[in-house]
């Protein structure tokens, strides 16, 4: 008699899982290795169902207007501008200035002596840096092994006057629709490690919530957005550059300046992110945030202690081979038992379960900030009658065909010997 686990999963449902497991892996691999299906791929690449939570699913309680941060635009102002609008800002107080903008080079000597005068009267400027490869060669995707080769800063005479953060986003930059939904909290280079910009700026302002956001130690943090730039005090940048505008409201904020088009009015491109805040899911046309507005999310997210934690990717897949296992089992008893009603019961089970894999991920995601990866239990699921049917009705049939025509052969040879 054969042992109860054998009599339980067998030899064909076995062959039908690996089928789905090379399946899956081919609608990853395959769209990325051929350039006629790369649309296909940056489809697949981008898609995350929890993305419909910040939009469509999450209670308005989780959704707030942050009094506390305020974003200044700089548009296109000279650096003889960008030093009156700090001397402005300054001024009146303000717990922190952050600065997403680089300096690399000097330009004018009376325009950067001002900027670089204004940062070092202000006293609590931060500037962005990058964490970057000095070549274009690509590099270990392992994120904890991961290690920059050079920390790019703004010219000395300004990174002297201020502190720094790096401003990269957890984005692929080769792929035309990849979206912001994570960031790093510090990264390694060759040299020393840097802090994030918006976690350099928390620690100005909030030495527990700095702590706490390195205490997590995750490699990489999920973005738990508020909203876009309405969600924050704003200021354009002909506001902010007028000495005789009334900027007292500035006292006791965090104060984050970048680009936000050339004015509020105008839009523009540059420096525009995918967020999972953008009104379509996926083939997304336009970018919907710029990047000093998700520098402020990130930076809400922290001061509030207010994150989003996941499950493991190790966690997900073994929870998908486990469904999966799951389905063949039941798949094979129906189509061995109940061949009358397997197509209709294959249906049911599939559609009910890809309903329910949904629904624990928007559910979960949006009342316990906590996001499931069950990718693979999804993919498996849709994949798992059609690899069963293909088994069961084609590839076992060649199989055994070709079997018995080998012993066919191999008992004539032996006969005619």
């Amino acid at each position: 008699m054969k042992p109860f686990w054998r009599r339980l999963f067998t030899f064909d449902d076995l062959m039908v899982t690996l089928g789905v497991c090379v399946a899956v892996g081919m609608l990853f691999v395959l769209p990325k290795n051929f350039t006629f299906l790369s649309p296909v791929a940056q489809a697949l690449g981008d898609l995350d169902l929890t993305d419909m939570v910040f939009t469509e699913f999450r209670d308005d309680s989780h959704v707030f207007f942050d009094s506390s941060i305020v974003i200044v635009n700089i548009g296109r102002l000279s650096r003889e501008e960008i030093a009156q609008e700090v001397r402005n800002i300054s001024r009146h107080q303000p717990r922190a200035i952050g600065i997403d903008a680089f300096f690399r080079a000097p330009k004018d000597h009376i325009g950067d002596s001002l900027l670089a005068d204004a940062f070092r009267q202000a006293g609590n400027v931060v500037l962005v840096s990058k964490v970057s490869y000095n070549t274009d060669e690509e590099h270990d995707e392992d994120r904890a092994e991961q290690v920059f080769d050079t920390l790019e800063l703004s010219a000395p005479m300004f990174a002297s006057a201020a502190r720094h953060g790096f401003a990269n986003l957890v984005v692929d930059q080769q792929e035309a629709f990849m979206t912001c939904r994570e960031v790093t909290f510090a990264e390694r280079y060759q040299g020393g490690t840097e802090e994030s910009f918006p976690l350099v700026i928390a620690g100005m302002v909030d030495d527990r919530a700095h702590r706490a956001a390195l205490e997590r130690k995750n490699e990489t943090e999920v973005v738990n957005y508020r909203g876009n730039l309405s969600s924050f005090y704003s200021v354009d940048a002909d506001l902010a550059i007028d000495s005789t505008a009334d900027l007292s409201f500035l006292r006791g904020k965090i104060v984050l300046m970048g680009y936000l088009g050339p004015t509020f009015a105008e839009r523009s491109l540059e420096d525009a992110f995918f967020t999972p805040l953008n009104p379509q899911y996926v083939g997304r046309s336009y970018p919907d945030m710029y990047g000093i507005v998700v520098h402020a999310n990130v930076l809400s997210m922290i001061l509030r202690g207010d994150y989003i934690n996941k499950m493991s990717v190790s966690t997900g897949i073994t929870i998908g081979l486990l469904l999966l296992i799951l389905n063949v089992m039941v798949f094979s008893f129906v189509f061995t038992h109940i061949e009358n009603w397997y197509d209709t019961i294959a249906l049911v089970l599939q559609v009910g379960q890809s309903i329910l894999i949904f629904y624990l991920l928007v559910t979960v995601f949006a009342t316990y900030n906590y996001k499931l990866y069950l990718t693979p239990s999804l993919f498996g699921v849709a994949l798992v009658g059609t690899v069963h049917d293909l088994y069961r009705d084609s590839i076992k049939k060649l199989f055994l065909s070709a079997r018995d025509n080998l012993k066919r052969r191999f008992s004539t040879k032996q006969r005619s010997t």
